[in-house]
């Protein structure tokens, strides 16, 4: 009766109850269950029908334990901590091989998904257990639930009339904000959909793959679309190399990933009063009407182990893990029935494809070689600051010379000694000791943000570290023996590292910046603008020069300060912003005075 509850909940996404096949398989999972636990007594003294019900119970809340436990270990902040993202589906194996091997065996992709995808994710969809590539995709999808969530509770506040339009022109809006687009030339480590919302750039495919997957947590299609037709000037549609289509009430809506702007009914962009085109737009312009469709998933969204998995979690950790992709699988209504449907006669079957980009980027993300694990540990860095030192350390010389009266003179002048002395002694001979151990407060108080964190207790934590990663230099009293012996000052002042004084400069500035983006979160478009001017300030050629000017106009122009906007961003209009495309967008939007 599980599978069928939450099989049900699962499915009145897109019909309103089940069909046949769920119903057909579930009874059977519930007959066999039945079946086994009742065949173990002789025919002459049957099992009643209480000890039946106890066994059936016993077996269900151990699974259901078992999955609680292992699903534990997905949780973001934990998982990042993680070294090895195999050891985290250990228990999720032992889960379904204990749990759901039957169910497993009832669940194959049918033919027309298979030929939607190439041999690899073929075997790597049918596969009856879970992976590394599994581990992240789980962990992806929690974080993104939990950032739309909040993003969809403070829309529902503000009172808005189609409140799910405006729910998700709101998601567009954080990612485009918190997903700064890094230089073209620019050759970096590649990385997970999770890395890039962590370091905050990426590329406009990695916004439009993270803006589809946040979507599908709330339940809302995200795809790409292309034409062969040549750019040209003239309006979004005109220019546009390629766009996405979010689907929503079987109409859909059209955005621009590069400028990150929605595209309007208009020639130009509109940002204060947002008339968003529609898939009937698209189908009527010229460039648009012979246009493709690929689905952005990674391959572990069709895999029917995802779908067992969503069935059996808990309310609390539920999430959505699963895509029918073509049916078969389940009674929920197929991607592509629900793509092919929207388009109202503009796109076929066989218009549509898989997007390869989110697969391809996981793939090359989870088998780096040796040099690029160096270049990732490289980019990572600056999540370990602030770098803390033990408790004993921390120990204040007064705490240090603090001894008994009572004592002799001599004898507390050799007890204060002693101590100062095994003091300085520990940490000439360790570095980790003297200089501290990575924290990694930067990291988990950025994973809280990606994750939607609103209360001041990010911007405060944020704020700590930062003053932190202020420290240069550890100052440490000097026994007198060791003054008197190699004539060393009674305080001597040790510079720390070059490289832990890096990784204090760069957190320090990505403290301020994820600040105001905090900020901006929180409604605070007068703090925020404060805290990007001033993080331009301290790092006038910090990684957020050009990302903050586009974030500050946007503030301004929040407080109906136009000109303050138009002039910012005519200082950000420059060859080498990666951000200019956003930039000429957000100046057509000023109204002129």
């Amino acid at each position: 009766m599980i599978l069928f509850s939450k099989t049900t909940r699962h499915f009145v996404r897109h019909h309103g109850c089940p069909g046949a096949t769920t119903i057909a398989r579930t009874f059977g999972l519930v007959v066999m269950a039945i079946s086994v636990i009742g065949c173990g007594g002789s025919k002459s003294q049957p099992v009643s029908h209480t000890t039946d019900v106890k066994a059936k119970e016993t077996v269900g809340e151990k699974c259901r334990n078992r999955l609680s436990a292992a699903i534990r270990r997905f949780e973001p902040e934990g998982f990042a901590l993680q070294a090895n993202p195999e050891r985290t589906v250990s228990g999720l194996n032992s889960w379904i091989k204990s749990c759901g091997a039957d169910a497993m065996r009832e669940m194959k992709l049918d033919e027309a998904a298979l030929q939607m995808l190439d041999a690899n994710a073929q075997r790597f969809a049918s596969a009856g257990i879970y992976t590394a590539s599994d581990a992240a995709y789980i962990r992806d999808c929690w974080v993104l639930r939990e950032l739309t969530r909040s993003i969809v509770e403070r829309t529902a506040e503000s009172g808005d009339v189609d409140r799910t339009e405006a729910q998700v022109l709101a998601i567009f809006d954080w990612i485009v904000r918190n997903i700064s687009l890094q230089p073209l030339d620019e050759e970096r480590v590649t990385l997970g959909l999770f890395d890039v919302m962590l370091t905050g750039r990426g590329t406009a495919e990695d916004r439009a793959w993270v803006f589809a997957e946040a979507l599908r947590q709330q339940r809302v299609d995200a795809v790409i679309v292309t034409t062969d037709s040549e750019p040209t000037t003239g309006g979004q549609l005109a220019s546009a190399q390629w766009i996405i289509a979010v689907i929503l009430n079987n109409r859909g809506l059209l955005f621009d990933v590069v400028s990150g702007l929605p595209i309007t009914d208009g020639e130009m962009p509109d940002l204060l009063n947002t008339k968003t085109a529609t898939l009937q737009t698209l189908s009527t312009h010229e460039r648009w009407k012979d246009s493709s469709v690929r689905l952005v998933a990674q391959t572990a969204a069709f895999a029917p182990r995802m779908l067992l998995l969503q069935e059996q979690l808990s309310a609390t950790d539920a999430a959505i893990l699963y895509e029918e992709l073509t049916g078969g699988v389940s009674e929920i209504l197929p991607l592509v029935d629900r793509i092919v449907a929207a388009g109202s006669g503009t796109w076929t079957p066989g218009n549509i494809s898989i997007w390869n980009y989110p697969e391809n980027r996981t793939t090359a993300s989870l088998s780096r070689t040796e040099d690029e694990q160096k270049q990732y540990a490289t980019l990572m860095r600056p999540f370990d600051a602030p770098f803390e030192r033990t408790d004993y350390l921390a120990e204040s010389t007064e705490e240090m010379t603090t001894v008994p009266e009572a004592l002799p003179p001599e004898e507390r002048r050799r007890l204060v000694q002693e101590r100062l002395m095994k003091n300085f002694a520990k940490i000439m001979e360790s570095s980790e000791d003297m200089f501290g151990k990575p924290s990694k407060r930067l990291l988990k108080g950025r994973i809280q943000q990606i994750m939607g964190g609103l209360g001041t207790g990010v911007i405060q934590q944020l704020q700590q570290i930062r003053i932190a990663s202020m420290q240069d230099s550890l100052r440490v009293r000097v026994p007198d023996e060791v003054q008197k012996e190699f004539g060393f000052p009674p305080v001597v002042a040790f510079p720390f590292p070059e490289l832990i004084r890096e990784v204090n400069q760069s957190s320090m500035g990505d403290a301020m910046y994820w600040t105001a983006m905090c900020q901006l979160d929180r409604g605070e478009a007068g703090a925020a603008i404060t805290t990007l001017v001033n993080y331009r300030r301290q790092y006038p050629d910090g990684r957020w020069k050009f990302a903050s000017m586009s974030n500050q106009a946007l503030a301004l122009l929040v407080q109906e300060r136009h000109e303050d906007a138009r002039q910012i961003l005519q200082d950000a209009d420059i060859e080498e912003n990666p951000e200019r495309a956003r930039v000429k967008a957000l100046l057509q939007t000023i109204p002129m005075p």
